[in-house]
């Protein structure tokens, strides 16, 4: 059966989210003793399904950090009573947001999940968990690691770096930060190492959901994206999207589970839910209610575009509606954001023949949606070009991971596209209690 991280299996990470404790130092969990928590080939796969479970837990993917951003955006408008979104919706967030902080938790619990696995694996002596095998699992775990930190490095900037297992409380573990620069090159470290182990692909139906190469690869293409690496960008975006190809109709990426164009994808099932369509749809439909799309969003959509959300009916099926199991998978990574990373890749790079290729790459992703080509006029301009790779990453992957405030601040359009910004908007605040319990930890500006 596909991948599902059960959340049976949760105990085998030593960290764990404790209320009024200090994410990073904190006394292992009882259940399962340090030393022999991974001692075989079937405890160490466990651990490592444990450090992808945290990703689609509600306060990480599952729901917060696949919505929070886009309502920090603009493309979700907060219809709820929650006071925590009020504050992100109105980028007036304060230092004791209980979304923030469970959001940090769970991160950095991600992030000792996985330092857990890199650290043990390479040191069973299971004679039936091959070297191949293990390199794959420590493979997987460090490509984990590198997204957690991407997250993590978008969302506040520099963090501490902690590539080590928390085992005990100690103070050394009361670490600064790291500057942004640093978390990069951690990142681009981990994904190195990644690629360099991972398969393309897994045989059957339990690889479902495992991150692969060109999993690795787009990763690595995305965050060259952010460090502004154009070629680099567009190298790694042309091998991530080997293999894979555009699913010809829109609805189906998420009608359908696990389709050709999705490269990574977290799994669910009625055992393993998330809360997105519970938070989107309406009361009626059997949903919180909590966000809806903005006007802003659905406006931006032609009357003709597939993929169009409309602020009133996001009750039809769209992206994410099985209100009933609540189990939509969650695509992390698919060729349709690829693509699109690779035009504006080759559109900065300049020249005539990577403006070409952008608008033959952008011109997929708009004959999809059941547009026409774009015109001669911004098909011959680098800077239309890059308003329209703006607007189809808006238009394309608006509520998968909240790209559009990523874009908005990465490509310094917040300034004019968002009421009031603040630049300290940029980033959120860190937890206040991880503040008081660590000195070395300094808050970021505006906080």
């Amino acid at each position: 059966m596909k991948l599902t991280y059960k959340k049976s299996i949760v105990g085998l990470a030593i960290l764990t989210t404790l209320s009024g404790c200090n994410v990073l130092d904190q006394t292992p969990q009882a259940s399962l003793d340090s030393a022999t928590a991974i001692n075989d080939a079937t405890t160490a796969q466990a651990a490592l399904y444990g450090a992808y479970n945290a990703l689609q837990t509600a306060n990480a993917y599952g729901t917060r950090l696949t919505l929070l951003p886009d309502l920090e955006g603009g493309n979700l408008t907060h219809t709820g009573t929650f006071p925590s979104f009020a504050q992100i919706a109105n980028r007036s967030i304060l230092t004791d947001n209980a979304e923030v902080t469970n959001a940090w938790n769970i991160l950095y619990d991600g992030v000792n999940r996985v330092n857990n696995v890199i650290a043990k694996v390479p040191t069973i002596t299971d004679p039936t968990f091959s070297a191949d095998n293990k390199n794959f699992v420590v493979a997987e775990a460090t490509f984990l690691r590198a997204f957690y930190y991407f997250t993590l490095v978008r969302l506040w900037g520099g963090v501490p770096i902690i590539t080590q297992p928390t085992t005990v409380v100690s103070s050394a573990l009361q670490v600064a930060k790291s500057p942004a620069a640093d978390v990069y090159a951690q990142i681009n470290a981990d994904l190195d190492k990644a690629i360099a182990s991972l398969p393309a692909t897994y045989a059957g139906a339990a690889g479902k959901g495992r991150a692969t190469k060109p999993a690795a690869l787009a990763m690595k293409a995305k965050v060259a994206l952010y460090q502004q690496k154009w070629a680099d960008a567009a190298s790694f975006a042309q091998q991530a999207s080997t293999g894979y190809s555009l699913v010809p109709k829109f609805t189906d990426l998420f009608e359908a589970k696990n389709t050709a164009e999705s490269i990574w994808e977290l799994q669910q099932d009625p055992t393993n839910q998330n809360s997105l369509a519970f938070f989107l749809l309406s009361t009626a439909r059997g949903g919180r209610n909590e966000v809806r799309p903005s006007t802003s969003l659905a406006t931006s959509y032609s009357a003709t575009d597939a993929r169009a959300i409309l602020t009133t009916s996001f009750d039809s099926k769209i992206k994410y509606y099985r209100i009933s199991t609540q189990d939509d998978n969650i695509i992390m990574i698919r060729l349709g954001e690829v693509l699109l990373t690779r035009a504006e890749a080759l559109n900065e790079l300049g020249g005539d023949a990577n403006l070409a290729t952008a608008v033959t790459l952008v011109n997929q992703i708009r004959t999809r949606a059941g547009l026409t080509p774009v015109s001669a006029t911004t098909a011959a301009s680098q800077s239309l070009m890059r308003d329209e790779i703006f607007l189809q990453r808006r238009l394309e992957l608006a509520l998968e991971g909240g790209n559009y405030f990523y874009d908005l601040v990465r490509t310094g359009r917040a300034a004019t596209r968002l009421a009031n910004w603040n630049p300290n908007q940029a980033l959120w605040p860190i937890p206040n209690r991880e503040i008081n319990a660590n000195p070395a930890l300094k808050q970021n500006d505006g906080y």
